[in-house]
């Protein structure tokens, strides 16, 4: 597979700049357009990630061009919520397929670079938060209500709270300033908990795991003596 640090770890850039610089569409028109353009950097960031996986590349490249699509729809009618529905559900695609690979590469039997397991690694956590801010999304445009923010109670639910609802859910937070209104939101909810807690215990026991079977250099260096 190679060494995949610089672009895993551009890519993680990427996803880092998505999943928390959403803040900057609260400025305006401008300031949107500039945050969708970053998904550009992610999806063609994300085809060199999955490059290897020849099965995965078309796809992958696909539901790019059609996020490509309804990003720049979102960022000039930020209030449709076709242009919306359709931005979540290609994002919510597009980093399942990268997160497919990702998993495939860091639970792997074979050996691999460590510090590209480490960048593997904190990308899918963070693109799991992204995968569910998508669905959240989704469901109160379709469902409205399904979600209450307590501390703006009168205000729609904007895609940019579920961004932040996500990532609190994903570490356990609970804050309590969003709340899940319905049986399967809150259901929802639990499941994007559970994953993320999951995945960290699994995760830890690999990359602890890599590292125990590295042999020891200088070990082997007095043994040989």
């Amino acid at each position: 597979m190679g060494d995949r640090s610089p672009n895993l770890g551009l890519f993680l850039l990427f996803v880092a700049l998505l999943q928390f610089g959403y803040p900057l569409t609260l400025h305006g028109p401008g300031w949107t357009a500039l945050y969708m353009m970053l998904y550009a950097g992610m999806i063609a960031f994300g085809l060199l990630v999955v490059r290897g996986e020849r099965d995965r590349v078309l796809p992958v490249l696909v539901i790019g061009v059609v996020l490509s699509f309804f990003g720049v729809w979102a960022a000039v009618d930020p209030e449709h919520d076709v242009a919306l529905l359709g931005l979540f559900a290609t994002v919510c695609a597009f980093q399942i397929g990268v997160v497919y690979s990702l998993l495939k590469f860091v639970y792997r039997r074979g050996g691999a670079h460590s510090l590209d397991l480490i960048l593997a690694a904190v990308s899918v956590y963070l693109l799991i938060g992204g995968v569910f801010a998508a669905v959240f999304s989704a469901v109160e445009i379709l469902a409205p209500g399904s979600f209450v923010d307590t501390t703006h109670p009168e205000g729609p639910m904007r895609w940019q709270r579920f961004m932040y609802f996500s990532y609190v859910t994903l570490v356990t937070l609970g804050y309590g300033d969003i709340v899940p209104a319905g049986p399967w939101v809150r259901s929802l909810a639990v499941v994007e908990s559970v994953v993320g807690t999951l995945y960290l215990t699994t995760v830890i026991a690999r990359l602890v795991g890599v590292y125990v079977g590295v042999p020891s250099r200088g070990h082997g260096d007095g043994a040989s003596g």
